[in-house]
Formats: structure tokens, C-alpha cells, sequence
């Protein structure tokens, strides 16, 4: 087949270049992280929506609203779209301490009340609290339609108490509200509310009646601020009742309620199911602040089983990250916890406690003294400073670093699950994808973030990068090749990447009922029978297998199923033990194929993977772990145990596949490119012999021919990496011909496939005889790929459709007819001018040879059917 001999244009140079190849390294040694982000990984809370970011207004709205300037200068930093972007405000409904107490030194926080207290007689005065409402006001005007307010209580009126301080109890354990005012404590509460929505045309969407209830942190008489403690159970039942029914007497019933607003998150999971059924019933979400506590993913998981959203209500401090940060060790110790939150409680919202606690004032506040600028070399709270002097807003990098993710992840955006410390958000209406990466390293990073879960993206990354000599920095465009992006962490740095044109991700269907599937699996830890292999199948990412050295857990569907997509989610607190674990598949319970294998340490919760390996047709599905001491940089474990949490699968039964659309083709003949050392069972044959285990392990500039013997109705083309190796094909592409000379390129390889017969779209209207598969020259363009050169490596290639009809000869211009047009185009062909496209058309007088006397017979034939019209 001479044809075929010119089938590459680096053929020529291939004996040379292979002459080389014994002192050329097949890879080159990356030192990037991989960090896989898919569409599929949704966060477990309020189907992954996000609704915001946010602050309470108490205590700075309090101290500054007495000036317009300072005012207004807070809405347009902290609430704009030009500013921080923040559409949550939690604002304070005061209880109102005793005005004879003059405990409370700082200038903030002595918040007013909204009644008066005379001899048993209680009035309402709606001039109160004038400075909060005052900067209230002004941040929803900046922030628009997303805005969201709540409305949250530190205490009831001081006359309401058991000590007659609004500050706590005189034991700070105790409860402070007296038995005898929950009732009045709640009409209170739902009065100031309905005012706000009524008389001022302010939207709350939210209520909570306590702060920080189950701790013994509110004393009477403190120097700081309001606080009431309410014993967990019957306690908060009774306000939260008594608040609902406050509620719907003013026909507010469409304001949810939220609890409990623990300080601790251990606690917020107990006072949550300390509480009555009847009680929960009421509750429409679930809020907490994160300053204590490590069990993120139980109280998501409270959470998911109770139905509820869950938000992070509350939180700052006065800590740094990073070593010998400087002024970014603030704002690297915020950027951590906001990844932490987001990515263990999966919240719908993140909140600031308050976005300045200092202030600079030379004459202070009702005869109390403000704190002065901040250490900014240091840790402290808030994220700014206000200058009441020279009415100015001073600016910190903690104010920075929170810009990094709260101007660029929006309300709406869907969250996706991301580990080594980002945080990832696709907003799937504009197609935009969101990455906010931290390092509070001493030095750089390096990772690649592996985007081969979306079906299309944009060519270019924008970044913005706030670090010590940086703050929103537009550090430009990156290169986003072959479904990845390659990025550079600079030391201490938290950096934004926004990639557009992204696609990709729809609601996975046909999940399979697993309920009635028989398991098996080895022993637990302890053989504790809470903790059996069943965990694994029962539903819920809340319990777990607590699987062993040499663990393992499986499922017999029972049938044969094709599979789509898999599911899984690791042990809650335990999420290193699923680093190198294995899922495997099997027709027959004994013959097993690898499925998927769990490359780094996944966040808490499901996880979904539609980029399966192997043969997709299986009767059983298992997980399990390696045998000896993890090898990975997150299991410091004597060895590896198989803690899972949860499987899911998705899929068909095998019996109600359709037939295939098209025909798997016949290759007649094929030709290909040399092979690595010219391995005798690594050839070009191998992408054609119909296994996939074998391959062919093409070079540079290879390419591998097939020849379908005639022309053929192409529908679509199946392939298969390499396995191990599947990043080499990134970017290869697939070409087509009619004659083996002139070639079309009909697909790419857009990202790194799996190992599995993977399937182009289908072609419309694609007539071909000859299919090649080739790769690119040079060095390749995604990250996920490291070698030096683009190397020729596919273990399987098959092509499916229909043959196309009988040849017709003459038609040598492969039209369908034989007409004059056929002779122009042979006249061409025989001055050299250009090729046939049917050439196994043009042998018109069937001596073996196309030359001058096809011509001649060819103009006949032409004659004859002119004659005949």
C-alpha cells in the first residue's frame, strides 16, 4: 500500500530520532500537587448554592453611625461590588442594659435597647439604635438584590433578666432570662422585627434569639458586652416556641428561624439534639460559629440529616498564619479559615464577626477610650479600622485576603468540593469558574488543578493575588491546555483564578437501589457492630465502615449493570485513609478490573467520578486498601485501613442496553510509526488487536494508519489510553481521508481520558477510508502531562458506522455520479495536479493501472450516458 508509506511527515527522521532515544528520559520529575476540581463534587449543604458572605453590624455600626461619612465610606468598602461585596448582615436587636450600669468600657458595645423600663410600665422608642440602622440601611443600597438580613439577640432587656443586667447572670452558667418573660422576651423580639419590615421596608430573612447560649461566657457586670446563657433542652425549646408563635401573630411566618449560634461546634451539634422534635420542627436553619471545636463534618452531617441549611454564622481572631509573614500572616490565618469552613461544614454562607474592631478617636465614646490602630505586623480582629479623627477607613490585608474569595465566589454560585487548602465555585448560568488558592508556605507552590470533569473551558486563567507587596494584583493571564491549569502559589499568598466559557456537569441520573444487593466485607475494628461493612451501603455519609489492614467491603448487584458514575465519601475526621484506595469490578466475582483508585486526601462528604476505568459492566462492585504502611504524604498510619463512609453507584442493568447505533469497522490493513527501542510488542498492531492491555508506544511525531478497505460512513471513533499513561494523549487527534493523502482533522482530544473505550462525539456527514491517530510535535501544552515531547501512546482504536455502498466506476470524484465532472478531475489527476478522491473508482478498464487510457475509457462512459439522455 504505497499510499500509506507517506503517512507522517516526521517518517523520514523516525530511524534517527529512535537512535537517540536510549539516553532520552520518557518523563520529566514535576514537583506540582494535583488537585482535581469537578463539577459533579457539590457541596452536601443547600444542594451546594451559595448564598454569601456577610458581618454582624454590632458593635462597629453601633460606633460609627453617628457620622454619614463613615457610613456610607463602611456600605461602599464592605457591602459594594467595587468594595468587598458582602451581602449578609447580621444585625443586633440590643437588649439594653440597666441605664444606671456604666460596666461596659468599651465604645462599641454597649448596645441601646428598643424599650423603656418605668415602674413595670414598658414603651417602645424607635428613635433607639439610630447608629446601626443608620449604616443598616446604607449596606443594603450598596449591595442590591442579594442582600440578606438577620436579626439576632445577645440578650433580653435587662428588666427581663434574673440579675437585671443584660450583661449575664450572676453565676455565668446559669440562665439570665427569668422563667416568667419568655413569652415577653419573644414578643420583644418578633415587635423590633416587624417594625424593621413594616415602618422601614427592611426584608429580614432570618431570626435567632440567642448568641453563644450553652457557654459560661455572659456574667453580670461585665466590662464587654450583652450575653445570656440558656441551658441546652427545655430552656431553648421554650424561647424558640414562644418566638414562632410571636412570629405568626404579626404574619411574619415566612421568617426562618435560625439555631443555635453555639460558640463551639461540638456544642452547636449537642444543643441541636438536645431539643425536641417539636422544637426542631421550627427551625429552618442551622447556624454556628466555628471558634472552638473540631467536628465540622458531624454537624454537617446534623445537618444533612436533619434536613436543614447550615451557615457559618460567626467567627474571627486575633491569630496569624505563616512563618514570619508580616503583614500577611493576618490575612493567611482568615484565608485558612475560610477554606477550612467552607470545605468541612460545606455552609451555604460565611460570616465575619465584624469587619473593624478598632477605632482611632481622640475623644472616644461616652467617656470611654477606642483601642487605637491595630498591630498590623501581627494578629488582631476585624479587617479594617475605623479613623474617626480624619473620618477614614484604614484597610488591612486581612481586608485583602477575605477580597480574594468574597468578590469572586457570588451568591448563586454552585460550591465544589477542593482540597489542599482552595476553594472552588462554578457559576453553571455564565459559565465561570471560580479557585481561590492559599499558601502560607515560606515558599512557592506548585499545583495543577485537574479540570478534566468539564466537557469544554475557556484557553486562559485570569489571576489576582494579594500577598505582602501585593493586594488584588492582576498577575494576567494563564494558559488552561489539555482540561488543566498549571498555576505558581507565590510564598504567602492567597490567589484567585477565573477561568469563562466553562461547561459541563449535569445532575447524575439512574442511581442504583443498593438496598437489596448482598454485602460482604472483612471485620471491623473491634468487630463493633456499629461500624460494620453495611455502613457502607446504607445511605448515609454520617456512619462508616471502621475496615483494617487488608480491609475491604463488596456488593453483588445481583445482575449485570453499566455503569455511569461512581459515588463515594470517606469516614468524617478520617478522610487520609481513603488516599491510594481502590474500587474495583467484576462480572463474576473473580475476575476483577480497577475502577477508580483515590489519588489524594478527599474532603468530607460524596464524591462523584464519571471518568471510570476498565470494562463499566459489572455484577460486583468492592473497595479496598493496599496491604502494609501508607506511601502517600497524608496517612501516617502503621498501615492502611479501610475507613469508608459511604458507596453510590449510577447506572442501567446490562439487559436494558440498547443496541449500538453503528458497526464496529474492519480495519483491512494499517500502518504506523516506529515504537520505543523498536519493541516488537509495542507496535502500531496493538492499537487495533481489540485489548486494551496491550498499546502501542509511539514517539514522537507518531501516528498510527488504519485502512477500512473502502469508503465508509464514519459515526464516531473509540479510544483507549495507555494505561498509567493516559495523560500522552491530551491533545492527540484523529484525521480522516479519502484517499490517504489529503487528510481532514475530525477530533481532539481535549483532556486526559480514562482507561476505557472512550467515544468521540458523532461525525454528521464524514465519508473516510483511512483513519489516523497521531500526536503533536514538541513540548506539550497541559500541565498534566510532564514529558519533554508529545509521545505516540494509545492502547486501543476503533471506529464504528456503516459501509458506504458499492463503488461506481468512474466516479472519481466520489459525488455519486459519472458525468463530466469526473473527467475534469481525472485530467487533473493525471497532469499531477491533484489526487483522486476515489481512486479504487478510477481503474476503468480494469488493467490493474489509472492512466491515460482510463481517460479515454472514462470519456466514453461519459458519452454513452449522454447519448442515452
Amino acid at each position: 500500500m504505497k499510499l500509506l508509506k507517506r503517512i507522517c511527515s516526521a517518517a523520514a527522521s523516525m530511524a534517527v530520532f529512535a537512535s537517540t532515544l536510549g539516553t532520552m528520559p520518557l518523563t520529566s520529575v514535576s514537583a506540582a500537587t494535583a488537585v482535581t476540581v469537578s463539577p459533579y463534587d457539590v457541596y452536601d449543604i443547600n444542594g451546594g448554592t451559595f448564598e454569601g458572605w456577610g458581618t454582624s453590624l454590632c458593635w462597629w455600626a453601633n460606633r460609627i453611625g453617628y457620622s454619614d461619612t463613615l457610613a456610607q465610606q463602611a456600605a461602599d468598602t464592605f457591602f459594594s461590588p467595587e468594595g468587598l461585596g458582602l451581602n449578609i448582615a447580621r444585625f443586633n436587636i440590643g437588649g439594653g442594659d440597666d441605664p444606671s450600669h456604666t460596666h461596659i468600657t468599651r465604645t462599641d458595645s454597649n448596645m441601646p435597647g428598643y424599650t423603656r423600663y418605668n415602674n413595670g410600665t414598658v414603651t417602645y422608642d424607635w428613635s433607639a439604635d439610630s447608629n446601626q440602622r443608620n449604616v443598616l440601611q446604607k449596606c443594603i443600597k450598596a449591595a442590591g438584590d442579594d442582600m440578606i438580613v438577620e436579626m439576632f439577640s445577645n440578650s433580653p432587656p435587662y428588666y427581663m433578666t434574673n440579675s437585671g443586667c443584660s450583661s449575664g447572670a450572676k453565676t455565668s452558667s446559669q440562665n439570665n432570662l427569668r422563667d416568667d418573660k419568655y413569652t415577653d422576651f419573644a414578643e420583644y423580639l418578633a415587635e423590633v422585627t416587624a417594625h424593621y419590615e413594616k415602618d422601614w421596608g427592611i426584608h429580614v430573612q432570618s431570626i435567632t434569639p440567642m448568641n453563644e447560649p450553652y457557654t459560661d461566657y455572659w456574667g453580670a457586670y461585665s466590662n464587654k458586652q450583652e450575653g445570656c446563657h440558656f441551658d441546652q433542652g427545655s430552656s431553648m425549646d421554650k424561647i424558640y416556641q414562644e418566638l414562632s408563635k410571636s412570629l405568626k401573630k404579626r404574619g411574619l411566618n415566612d421568617i426562618i428561624i435560625s439555631a443555635n449560634d453555639e460558640s463551639v461546634i461540638d456544642t452547636q451539634i449537642t444543643s441541636w439534639n438536645k431539643m425536641s422534635d417539636a422544637t426542631r420542627a421550627l427551625i429552618g436553619r442551622i447556624d454556628t460559629h466555628t471558634y472552638g471545636g473540631s467536628k465540622r463534618g458531624e454537624l454537617k452531617d446534623t445537618a444533612i440529616r436533619a434536613g436543614r441549611n447550615l451557615w457559618m454564622s460567626e467567627v474571627d481572631g486575633g491569630s496569624t498564619a505563616g512563618s514570619n509573614a508580616g503583614e500577611m500572616g493576618a490575612g493567611l490565618w482568615l484565608a485558612d479559615r475560610i477554606t477550612l469552613d467552607l470545605n468541612e461544614l460545606n455552609s451555604s454562607a460565611w460570616i465575619l464577626w465584624q469587619v473593624i474592631d478598632n477605632h482611632i478617636s481622640s475623644v472616644g465614646m461616652n467617656g470611654n477610650k477606642d483601642k487605637g490602630m491595630v498591630n498590623t505586623q501581627g494578629g488582631y480582629w476585624g479587617l479594617a479600622v475605623a479613623d474617626h479623627d480624619s473620618n477614614r477607613i484604614i484597610l488591612t490585608k486581612k481586608y485583602y485576603s477575605m477580597g480574594q474569595f468574597s468578590r469572586y465566589i457570588r451568591p448563586g454560585m454552585t460550591m465544589l468540593k477542593c482540597s489542599n487548602n482552595c476553594v472552588a465555585a462554578f457559576d453553571r448560568r455564565n459559565g465561570r469558574l471560580v479557585i481561590v488558592a492559599t499558601n502560607d508556605g515560606s515558599s512557592d507552590k506548585q499545583l495543577v488543578f485537574d479540570l478534566s470533569g468539564f466537557s469544554s473551558m475557556g484557553s486562559s486563567a485570569s489571576a489576582v493575588r494579594t500577598s505582602n507587596s501585593e493586594n488584588w494584583k492582576d498577575i494576567g493571564s494563564i494558559p488552561v491546555s489539555g482540561g488543566a491549569l498549571a498555576a505558581t502559589l507565590t510564598k504567602q499568598s492567597v490567589t484567585t483564578f477565573i477561568i469563562d466559557g466553562v461547561k459541563g456537569g449535569t445532575e447524575l441520573t439512574d442511581r442504583i437501589d443498593l438496598s437489596s444487593a448482598v454485602l460482604s466485607g472483612s471485620d471491623s475494628w473491634n468487630s463493633d457492630s456499629s461500624t460494620t461493612y453495611h455502613k457502607a451501603f446504607d445511605g448515609s455519609a454520617g456512619t462508616f465502615f471502621d475496615g483494617v489492614s487488608d480491609g475491604w467491603v463488596q456488593a453483588d448487584l445481583g445482575e449485570l449493570y453499566d455503569i455511569t458514575a461512581l459515588g463515594y465519601a470517606p469516614r468524617s475526621g478520617y478522610e487520609y485513609r481513603m488516599t491510594d484506595g481502590k474500587f474495583l469490578a467484576s462480572q463474576d466475582g473473580s475476575n476483577w478490573t480497577e475502577l477508580y483508585t483515590v489519588k489524594d486526601k478527599p474532603t468530607s462528604g460524596m464524591h462523584y467520578v464519571t471518568a471510570l476505568s476498565g470494562d463499566t459492566t459489572l455484577r460486583y462492585i468492592r473497595y479496598e486498601v493496599p496491604s502494609g504502611k501508607p506511601t502517600n504524604e497524608y496517612n501516617n498510619d502503621s498501615a492502611y485501613c479501610a475507613n469508608i463512609a459511604e458507596i453510590a453507584l449510577f447506572g442501567t442493568p446490562h439487559s436494558q442496553s440498547s443496541a449500538p447505533k453503528y458497526d464496529k469497522l474492519g480495519i483491512s490493513s494499517a500502518e504506523g510509526t516506529l515504537s520505543w527501542h523498536e519493541d516488537d510488542t509495542t507496535t502500531f498492531e496493538m492499537a487495533y488487536d481489540g485489548n486494551m492491555n496491550t498499546f502501542f508506544d509511539g514517539l514522537e511525531g507518531g501516528c498510527v494508519t488504519l485502512d477500512l478497505g473502502s469508503n465508509c460512513s464514519i459515526g464516531n471513533i473509540a479510544y483507549c489510553p495507555r494505561k498509567g499513561y493516559e495523560h500522552r494523549m491530551i491533545d492527540g487527534f484523529f484525521s480522516a481521508s479519502l484517499d490517504g493523502v489529503n487528510w481532514t482533522r475530525i477530533y481532539t482530544v481535549p483532556s486526559k481520558p480514562a482507561f476505557r473505550m472512550n467515544f468521540t462525539p458523532e461525525f454528521e456527514n464524514l465519508t473516510a477510508r483511512y483513519i489516523r491517530y497521531e500526536v503533536p510535535t514538541g513540548a506539550p501544552s497541559s500541565p498534566l502531562n510532564n514529558d519533554s515531547v508529545y509521545l505516540c501512546n494509545i492502547a486501543e482504536i476503533a471506529v464504528y458506522g456503516t459501509a458506504v455502498a458499492a463503488s461506481l466506476t468512474g466516479d472519481v470524484n466520489n459525488d455519486g455520479g459519472i458525468d463530466v465532472a469526473d473527467i475534469v478531475t481525472y485530467q487533473r489527476y493525471l497532469l499531477k495536479k491533484e489526487a483522486l478522491p476515489a481512486p479504487e473508482n478510477a481503474d476503468i478498464n480494469g488493467d490493474g493501472e489509472t492512466d491515460v487510457f482510463d481517460m479515454i475509457s472514462l470519456r466514453k462512459l461519459v458519452l454513452s450516458k449522454i447519448n442515452v439522455i
